[in-house]
């Protein structure tokens, strides 16, 4: 969408020649100095009264004008040749000040010593998110299913996880002999800035890998040990985790698996395969619908030869001459997709440190979103959605930060402190009341409260707030904050249940009973005797029941017929006739009849 704030653009749409004179030609050095990575202007106005004014024209290119401040502004056009016939336009305005590219700034680099052989870092713009480690929230955690890792590596020491295991052995002895898997941790989380090696994609966050060995010295695994492996992580509560391995046969049990990881919110990243060039055959897990599947490019943004490709492909990361960690504190040149899957695996778990909540599909739709278009435009096979673009995922973790920032709770107050209730009687439950737990500040992102009672058994509480007296006692009702930190209480004093004295002695009686109740008067006919009587379930009559007839027989005036209308339920039940009843003479019952009856 194109934003133009032309109050910037409002300038003297006729001036004298004379006036002119002072204002200075734009200042423009380009040629040389022109940021390929952005196709970016921005352009300095001169500083003119606002009393008479008209637009200055811009290139029809620019796709979108932005107001960086009240005398600069931003314009974005498609193409590096647009940008450039758009500068020269710009220079020749005399109302125009200084045009210049959008440089890119970024933070000093690392001072590892093979940085620079890591081509594949500013390739996807991994630098870009290392400044938003000053906001991260939570340590992250990589659980790697691969080889094991070279637990004495100098790059890799303090960036491996407590808890790592070996499948195959069922032993804790995660030392990598193959060096598949120490390669790919050390492309997510190889120490930066220590004046060795090289730095993890994941820079100075504090992310370490919790190595799972499943993969044998040959390089071969199996789907059990996989399985037991994926578990496990679930268990650990990691935050991703990366699988670079694979094999063209599916399996629902490991699929069961992955979709437990993903009900526990970790993303699974897994390398698309490198069989493109023997069948080209879909290789799992990286083709389930739940994994993140990485497919490989090269330099020049091109699928590499080997890289498999298919519908299930949903992004991809540098995958040749892929400089990283090996065994025997070496360091070695990796091809493949395995080292793509960890390029993603990485920066996935820069996101979930900085936004822990992020849900799988977030996550998923954040990396394909930003992703830069390779190929056929949209989703194709051999590309996915794109390359991974880290510079707009950090865009995309800013605005995210935004929305989901969290507001903490600062109290918790109850809207009564003391309550008296009556017990109920007959097993029946007592009086009940509700608490209100009110929290602040009112817009407090977790305002959910969790309730407990000291003594259930005298008074219990729901997870509403609902208070229901039980039996004579006292008990305290505590409405606390899920983080612990603030609590409000209300004291319970419970009576006992008065007791219940019926005009007439208790009856026992079977489901389908009829209750015969007769006046010393013959009734008035043609009237609704309903409503003077009441049944319920509680002396106090609280909940009445109305699943019943009340009939008057002309024949016989001096009785009504209580009956179910179709059976009594199981229980106690409270009979009260009520004053009102009025006689055939008009006169009116002047008392209350009462009566329990117990259905069995």
């Amino acid at each position: 969408m194109e934003k133009r704030y032309l109050s910037l653009r409002y300038m003297l749409s006729y001036l004298m020649v004379a006036f002119l004179v002072f204002i200075s030609s734009a200042t423009y050095s380009f040629a040389e100095t022109i940021d390929t990575s952005s196709n970016e202007l921005l352009v300095k106005y001169a500083e003119l009264p606002q009393s008479i004014a008209a637009p200055i024209p811009l290139p029809n290119t620019a796709e979108q004008v932005e107001t960086v401040t009240s005398s600069v502004e931003l314009l974005s056009f498609p193409n590096e040749m647009d940008l450039m016939q758009a500068a020269e336009q710009l220079e020749e305005n005399p109302f125009i000040v200084a045009v210049e590219p959008n440089h890119e700034r970024s933070v000093s680099v690392t001072n590892d010593v093979f940085y620079t052989n890591q081509w594949w870092l500013p390739h996807v713009h991994a630098e870009q998110l290392w400044p938003l480690a000053a906001k991260q929230k939570k340590q992250a955690v990589v659980a790697v299913i691969d080889s094991g890792i070279d637990t004495t590596h100098e790059d890799l020491v303090g960036r491996i996880a407590p808890g790592g295991f070996n499948f195959i052995d069922q032993t804790q002895n995660i030392q990598d002999v193959n060096g598949h898997g120490t390669s790919v941790a050390g492309i997510i989380a190889a120490n930066s800035n220590n004046r060795k090696g090289i730095a993890g994609v994941t820079g100075s966050y504090g992310v370490s890998i919790l190595p799972l060995k499943t993969v044998h010295d040959d390089g071969k695994s199996t789907v059990a040990d996989n399985l037991r492996a994926i578990d496990y992580a679930i268990q650990k509560g990691v935050d991703v985790i990366n699988i670079s391995q694979g094999g063209t046969s599916p399996s629902a049990i490991e699929q069961d698996a992955i979709r437990r990881a993903m009900r526990a919110g970790i993303p699974i990243i897994a390398s698309a395969g490198n069989d493109a060039l023997k069948g080209n055959p879909t290789m799992y897990p990286a083709a389930y619908d739940e994994v993140i599947s990485v497919g490989s490019v090269n330099q020049r943004n091109s699928r590499s030869d080997f890289s498999n490709y298919n519908n299930q492909v949903d992004i991809v990361a540098p995958g040749e001459q892929i400089y990283t960690t090996g065994i025997s504190n070496h360091y070695v040149i990796a091809n493949g997709t395995s080292f793509s899957a960890p390029i993603v695996a990485g920066t996935v778990a820069m996101m979930k440190a900085i936004v822990p909540e992020l849900s799988v599909k977030e996550i998923t739709e954040v990396l394909t979103k930003t992703a830069k278009d390779l190929g056929q435009a949209g989703k194709d096979a051999e590309y996915g959605f794109g390359l991974l673009n880290s510079k707009q995922v950090k865009a995309e973790l800013e605005q995210l930060l935004i929305q989901k920032q969290t507001v903490p709770v600062t109290g918790i107050s109850l809207n009564q402190t003391m309550i008296r209730l009556l017990a109920g009687e007959d097993g029946d439950a007592g009086e009940q009341t509700a608490l209100t737990a009110t929290i602040t500040p009112s817009n407090a992102t977790d305002r959910n409260v969790v309730w407990t009672s000291s003594r259930p058994t005298v008074a219990s509480v729901s997870q509403s707030g609902m208070v229901t007296a039980v039996s004579k006692g006292e008990a305290i009702i505590t409405a606390e904050t899920v983080d612990g930190m603030y609590k409000a209480t209300a004291k319970v004093i419970v009576d006992a249940p008065k007791p219940f004295v019926g005009t007439f002695a208790d009856l026992t009686v079977n489901t389908s009973k009829q209750f015969v109740v007769k006046f010393n008067k013959p009734l008035a006919e043609g009237m609704n005797y309903k409503k003077h009587i009441q049944i319920s379930k509680r002396a106090d009559g609280q909940q009445p029941i109305t699943t019943f007839n009340v009939t008057f027989n002309p024949a016989v005036p001096d009785q009504l017929i209580i009956a179910p209308q179709s059976r009594w339920e199981l229980g106690t039940y409270y009979l009260n006739i009520r004053q009102g009843v009025q006689a055939k003479d008009g006169k009116l019952l002047t008392e209350n009849v009462n009566m329990r009856f117990i259905v069995r």
